[in-house]
């Protein structure tokens, strides 16, 4: 899984057992906290897996897959979209000023 590129690269990870699987579901971790819905094509990408095995991990999950090969993962507090709401105290002398200058130009 490991794509340092140099053979070299590959030989310092190949000696230590599960370094492939442990890899895997940490990266596996941030896709569920980063995604709601992806591309089983993309998550294959990013955990070095083809798209078959992809849909056996996605069953594993319990997550969703649709027709067109989207994968739905379940709603987490880090994943799921929030509303902010940003309020500003501008007092009206600053606002005046701002004002006043922008007559100016």
């Amino acid at each position: 899984m490991y794509g340092g590129g140099d053979d070299d690269d590959e030989s310092v990870v190949d000696g230590i057992a599960g370094f492939d699987s442990g890899l895997r579901k940490l990266i596996l971790g941030e896709v569920t906290s980063t995604y709601q819905t992806i591309q089983a094509k993309l998550v294959g990408k990013m955990v070095s897996l083809d798209e078959e095995a992809v849909l056996r991990l996605a069953k594993e999950h319990g997550w969703g897959v649709d027709d067109a090969g989207m994968v739905s993962l379940p709603l987490k507090a880090e994943n799921e979209a929030k509303a902010t709401v940003i309020n500003e105290n501008v007092k009206f002398e600053h606002l005046t000023k701002l004002l006043c200058a922008a007559s100016d130009v």
